[in-house]
């Protein structure tokens, strides 16, 4: 396999117009900030935001081989042109994007997306209940909106999930994304590990259910945060590359102290447990979507007892159990380390 560039060499490629190939680069310029060209470097590939006749791009390089790059990205972009989601950004991949001094490289240009990456988001409205539960409600939405059409994302986090100001989401990041026609490919990147199932990593597989897991973490995530704000600071999630749950508390299999946190509340305590009752499944075919676990009859139990008189109780103190796992989260924090390279939840 041939070797491929380094992010410099991108870096170099990048600002020198005489060694662009793609029609889409020429007569444009990347993006900087105070005379530094702005780049955001993943586990595969760079992106650069890239202007050109009053469009914004953002071009993504590869720095490490993904099999059948070519082939998966058009039939990703075919089919999405195909369905014509509103979750997708336009994108073209050029055979013939930039010359760097390993040769001529392909490039992928996707529209820019005008939005806030979903931490951002969470961060401006952490003390608007209603806006994060709308949040959770358009999430919900969206995942079976994807299951409906046999698609996953395959990468769901945080850092590849873009909110608009109105509440909309739309996804990035599309490398590691299934849909029919990519039955039988090989996956090969498998996300992180704070949204990821243990039997993720033994996957071989493309698959319509990669994203399962994944989404009952970020929609927990969200529903606790509208419900208990300061788990935001007391747990550091502004300085992780997680949101509720970390690599540690899914290998405990439900018994760390987050999901103690979950329980005093009796809609996030089911869903806790629905959690628990995946992480004992021993492969990713074996899991739910979120719009059954949400739609199940044990969620509507609540609804149920208030129309028959019940009051809840009033609202337990779930705070000293966030504090007694605060110093053990932040142990945990995973900052990006690359000099002069955005973390990759900043990127979009």
């Amino acid at each position: 396999m041939a070797k491929l560039p380094e992010c410099s060499e991108y870096l170099s490629a990048i600002e020198t117009p005489q060694l662009f190939k793609s029609p889409v680069l020429m007569g444009g310029h990347v993006v900087k900030r105070n005379d530094t060209v702005i780049r955001y470097a993943g586990g595969f590939c760079v992106v650069f935001p890239f202007e050109n006749l009053n469009r914004k791009y953002a071009i993504r390089c590869w720095h490490a081989s993904v099999d059948d790059a070519q082939k998966r990205t058009k039939e990703i972009a075919d089919e999405l042109r195909r369905l014509q989601l509103p979750y997708f950004v336009g994108f073209e991949y050029f055979s013939d994007g930039i010359l760097t001094n390993e040769g001529v490289q392909p490039i992928v240009a996707m529209d820019w997306v005008d939005a806030s990456p979903l931490k951002d988001y969470i961060s401006k409205y952490l003390y608007s209940p209603e806006k994060l539960k709308t949040l959770a409600a358009n999430f919900l939405k969206m995942a079976k909106s994807l299951h409906e059409h046999g698609i996953s994302h395959g990468d769901l986090q945080h850092g590849n999930i873009m909110v608009k100001d109105s509440g909309e989401l739309v996804l990035v990041d599309y490398d590691s994304m299934y849909v029919p026609s990519l039955d039988g490919y090989s996956d090969d990147i498998k996300g992180l590990e704070g949204y990821q199932h243990p039997a993720r990593w033994q996957n071989k597989k493309l698959t319509p259910k990669a994203d399962y897991f994944s989404e009952l973490v970020i929609y927990i995530s969200i529903l606790a945060l509208s419900k208990m704000p300061s788990l935001w600071n007391d747990l550091g999630i502004e300085d992780t590359d997680t949101l509720l749950f970390n690599s540690d508390d899914i290998a405990s299999r439900g018994s760390s102290n987050i999901f103690k946190v979950l329980e005093t509340d009796s809609e996030l305590k089911n869903l806790s447990q629905s959690l628990k009752d995946a992480l004992l499944q021993i492969s990713i075919e074996d899991l739910n979507p979120l719009e059954e676990i949400v739609g199940s009859p044990i969620d509507s139990i609540s609804s149920k007892w208030v129309n028959n008189g019940y009051t809840p109780p009033s609202e337990p103190d779930y705070k000293k159990g966030a504090e007694d796992m605060s110093s053990k989260w932040k142990q945990n924090v995973r900052i990006s380390e690359t000099p002069n390279i955005d973390n990759i939840s900043k990127k979009w």
